[in-house]
């Protein structure tokens, strides 16, 4: 089972993503920074992913912790219409429904041919 991180300050945006995704066979696993995420990742369970929603995120966690996370697994971040994202992935710009970012999620993962 792929474990994605889903890291954001509203535990409500957490919670709604994780059981959409647990919905979806993910293991999901709910954190508040992306400093906490990086911690994560460094545990020998395989994550496959991270979902970062940048509501109430210290600047530098865009700046530095972004882009690291960023150029080693693929992330989903969930940003403000006219909010600055460094490095990511996919960039999806509020207001957005849970089932566009577990769509963007899974087609980040889907086997490429």
């Amino acid at each position: 089972m792929k474990t994605v991180l889903v890291v954001g300050r509203d535990w409500q945006f957490r919670s709604l993503l994780r059981a959409q995704l647990r919905e979806e066979g993910y293991a999901a696993l709910g954190l508040e920074t992306l400093t906490d995420a990086e911690e994560e990742i460094r545990r020998p369970d395989e994550v496959a992913a991270v979902v970062f929603d940048t509501t109430g995120a210290a600047a530098e966690e865009l700046q530095t912790a972004l882009p690291r996370l960023a150029a080693r697994l693929p992330v989903v971040v969930v940003a403000g219409a006219q909010e600055e994202v460094p490095a990511a992935a996919r960039v999806l710009r509020r207001p957005v429904a849970i089932g566009e970012v577990a769509a963007a999620l899974r087609d980040l993962l889907a086997p490429r041919a």
